[in-house]
């Protein structure tokens, strides 16, 4: 006959053959297993199937997961699986959204910076305009500078007047247009500022005061027989890499020249960043649009001014003269919101700039406009006939370079840099 099934659900034949494992150690402890030993049939089989359940349950859990111990095991395995499938689709197709991504973005933000880059265009000053200061003491007697220093050096009667016509001749260029006044602290050049200003009486005109326009410093007090020697010695060196003792070389000055182009730029691009409004809902008139930036400087100042933005080289700068008293030089705004020389501003029309031998030459045409590289193919016959790089004709190796001071001979119907940096000077003539 068949055996009657136990109360826990399991045949008796099979209960009484599991009794030995009774016998193991029972996470319930030793007395517990002792106790089950003697207790009846149907009893101790109940009991045993509860004692192979509990067995089998803790011993499982060295082998599964620790994701699915616990009564939340399922449900954790079940979104531990999710989000392994949703990282593994994210990398498979986070290349493809971010590509897609760029494609629709990048034109967006070319059009962006192509706007910015126009508004930054229209707003720039329609006019750079330099302004050597009036005659000074200086430019009349150099013993001057032996017992006055150099930022307080006053201008004559002449010089003064000489503001007064320099104003009218920018009250004629500039009409009604805003303007902004930049200017050196030297003594000379705040007195040529309030001359010119006397032509723009009851307008509103912007002012800073710029270190960076001051002169060349040519040392501290100069005993005039000591800077004759100094004078020879700086021709022998060369105009723009000599050091004055105690002073500034033409290096140090064309160093500052460009650090303050930087400043300009900025102040350009005020319009910009004065107000949480679009660069275009700006009026025509707003104050903080200014059209016109004049820098009241020094002679030398205006060259290197020129010079740091036109990329003209050492030979072209030492053959453009120095401006005389008052002199205007004329930078006017092209279409691509760059600068072109406009040329000496004399109350009606631009002329030329004195440049050559006999002040009589014109600027290169390279000069004139912003060119920050100049191109060539090397080994072209006659490439370096172009004065676009007459700069880069050198001497061989093992020739000694005719022209005194190191530069370079001058060919025939030409101007050496150094033959055009020897000229007289009124003065120091800077």
């Amino acid at each position: 006959s068949r055996a009657r099934p136990g109360p826990g659900g399991a045949p008796a034949a099979r209960a009484a053959s599991l009794a030995p494992a009774m016998a193991m150690p029972s996470p319930l402890g030793r007395q517990a297993t002792v106790a089950h030993a003697t207790l009846p049939a149907p009893l101790a089989g109940r009991r045993a199937a509860l004692q192979i359940s509990t067995c089998s349950r803790h011993s499982g859990r060295s082998r599964r997961s620790p994701i699915a111990r616990g009564a939340l095991g399922p449900l954790r395995l079940a979104l531990s699986g999710s989000f392994a499938r949703a990282v593994s689709f994210t990398w498979r197709t986070g290349k493809w959204i971010v590509a897609g991504f760029v494609v629709v973005a990048w034109p967006v933000i070319e059009i962006l910076a192509l706007q910015t880059r126009l508004r930054r265009r229209r707003y720039r000053p329609r006019r750079i305009i330099l302004v050597r200061h009036g005659e000074s003491m200086g430019n009349v007697d150099s013993t001057i500078y032996s017992r006055t220093p150099d930022s307080l050096i006053q201008l004559t009667d002449r010089g003064l007047e000489q503001g007064r016509m320099a104003g009218e001749h920018l009250r004629k260029l500039i009409g009604d247009e805003t303007a902004r006044f930049f200017f050196s602290p030297y003594l000379r050049t705040r007195q040529t500022l309030m001359a010119i200003l006397q032509a723009f009486k009851h307008r509103r005109v912007q002012l800073t005061s710029e270190p960076r326009l001051r002169e060349q410093d040519f040392g501290n007090f100069q005993d005039p027989q000591g800077m004759k020697k100094v004078y020879k010695e700086r021709q022998k060196f060369g105009r723009f890499y000599y050091r004055f003792p105690n002073g500034e070389a033409g290096t140090d000055v064309y160093d500052r020249v460009c650090d303050f182009w930087g400043t300009l730029y900025r102040y350009m691009d005020i319009p910009l960043l004065m107000s949480a409004r679009r660069a275009q809902d700006f009026p025509p008139h707003d104050e903080r649009y200014v059209q016109n930036f004049v820098l009241v400087t020094h002679g030398l100042l205006m060259r290197f001014f020129c010079m740091c933005y036109f990329r003209w080289t050492v030979l072209e700068f030492d053959q453009v003269w120095n401006p005389s008293n008052c002199e205007i030089w004329v930078l006017e705004k092209t279409g691509g919101g760059r600068y072109r020389l406009a040329g000496t501003w004399d109350g009606s029309s631009c002329g030329p700039i004195k440049f050559g031998a006999d002040k009589s030459q014109p600027l290169y045409p390279h000069m004139w406009e912003y060119a920050p590289a100049r191109e060539m193919v090397p080994g072209t016959p006659g490439v370096l006939d172009d004065p676009l790089l007459a700069h880069l004709r050198v001497p061989g190796p093992g020739s000694i370079p005719a022209a005194e001071g190191g530069c370079d001979a001058p060919r025939a119907g030409e101007v050496g840099p150094c033959r055009a940096g020897r000229r007289p000077q009124r003065g120091r003539g800077e």
